[in-house]
């Protein structure tokens, strides 16, 4: 990996906390992303459970899941700013016992994957029979980790790829709305627009006003008309897969 790769790779991971701030660029991808795993956490693990959270970067939801009596394994492919990641690889190849774990967290890593199904079959290899994995992907999101990220994968290749690999299918939803997108979208194009030619606390200001306005705008549009969108345009897909046993 080229150094600077590596280093978006450790701001994403240092990003990583989950917060939700309608200043944020990214508010409606996390608030449902952060509500989903939450509630799946809070619904699937048992004490005594172990878990594997991969690509944990800064684990966010650590304590939540070692204050219900659940043994915690973070995994990603870099060390952490705490020193924390317990194991350190790939997503394809982690040094782990087959059918050891109760319940795996794969958040927004396998886009960055380029070989999918690979992953897939690791996944099924880790998870105990009756386990349980949590998965979240984007769908509409810019280009981020370059060039490390390869595929945006829908509803439909995640129930392929589930399929071959003796999973079922217990939950498979997308999340955001066409409004949610379009506020996305903006949101993200001012962060990454070339500020050289502006005063940068100016453009910082502007852009921080313009995502909350933007953000609190979609916010009441979509309580409004979000029933009646088609939702074809959407941010994430979500979904719960469990290994037949």
């Amino acid at each position: 990996m080229k150094e600077s790769s590596l280093n978006l790779v450790k701001r994403k991971k240092t990003y990583s906390t989950y917060s939700v701030n309608l200043y944020n660029g990214d508010y409606f991808v996390v608030s449902h992303i952060r509500k989903f795993i939450v509630d799946s956490i809070t619904k699937y693990l048992s004490p005594g459970f172990t878990v594997v959270d991969i690509a944990c970067g800064e684990q966010p939801f650590c304590d939540l899941i070692k204050g219900m009596n659940a043994t915690y394994i973070g995994v990603d492919i870099i060390q952490n700013s705490q020193n924390t990641v317990d194991v350190v690889a790939p997503i394809t190849e982690i040094p782990l016992t087959s059918y050891s774990l109760d319940l795996i967290i794969c958040t927004e890593v396998l886009e960055h994957v380029s070989d999918t199904y690979k992953a897939f079959k690791e996944l099924s290899r880790l998870i105990k029979p009756g386990g349980v994995i949590i998965i979240t992907v984007p769908f509409t999101y810019p280009l981020h980790e370059e060039p490390f990220d390869f595929v945006r994968l829908t509803p439909y290749q995640i129930t392929q790829c589930a399929r071959d690999n003796n999973l079922n299918i217990v939950e498979l939803i997308t999340s955001g709305n066409e409004l949610e997108v379009v506020a996305t979208v903006l949101d993200n194009m001012w962060i990454r627009m070339n500020s050289k030619n502006f005063s940068k606390n100016l453009f910082f200001l502007i852009g921080l006003i313009s995502r909350i306005v933007i953000n609190s705008v979609v916010i009441v549009l979509s309580k409004l008309v979000g029933d009646y969108l088609p939702k074809k345009y959407y941010l994430n897909t979500l979904c719960i897969l469990s290994k037949n046993k």
